[in-house]
């Protein structure tokens, strides 16, 4: 993760300095007060600036949403069927939005509870907005929305961010007496 961070950044500096330079240096600005055409120093200096800040803004959004357990994100329809419906264990699926203020809020316990329970339930994440095909198939209208499932069948579902206790709960309830 840190080395990817690092390239990213790298990468961004180097193509905004790079622009930036080129513009200072076939820019058109006689009186030198724009501050990317004045020169090619101060151009290459402003453009690695504002290309590190987008190579962050655009960069992945779920940097710490991965633990050690692996993966929480659920990648498409068919990854779906085989981690959630075709799985051996009670199963947790947060639905989620990048833009959603609860589920922020939501994502660390979230992650919590895929450590707590690693190895006796499966904990994943599906983002709405690039997965509303598997949404739709469950008819989600709010977000966060925690569906549990338990042998490929939908057995609870809590909407809006609840205390960690009411999701380990059900999880404690789907997978019975100590397993």
């Amino acid at each position: 993760m840190q080395n990817t961070l690092f390239i990213q950044l790298l990468v961004g500096l180097l193509i905004g300095g790079g622009l930036g330079a080129a513009m200072g240096y076939f820019g058109k600005c006689t009186t030198g007060a724009c501050p990317l055409t004045a020169n090619p120093l101060r151009g290459g200096m402003i453009g690695a600036m504002l290309g590190g800040l987008l190579a962050f803004s655009v960069g992945s959004s779920r940097g710490s949403e991965e633990t050690a357990g692996g993966d929480l994100h659920i990648n498409s329809a068919e990854d779906f069927d085989a981690r959630v419906l075709r799985a051996n264990q009670p199963v947790l699926v947060d639905f989620y939005a990048d833009w959603c203020g609860p589920c922020r809020m939501l994502a660390p316990v979230i992650e919590k509870l895929a450590e707590q329970y690693a190895g006796r339930a499966i904990v994943v994440k599906v983002n709405v907005d690039r997965l509303p095909e598997v949404a739709g198939r469950y008819g989600i209208q709010g977000i966060p929305a925690v569906l549990f499932f338990h042998k490929g069948e939908e057995a609870e579902r809590l909407v809006g961010v609840r205390p960690q206790g009411a999701y380990s709960e059900i999880l404690d309830k789907l997978i019975g007496p100590s397993s």
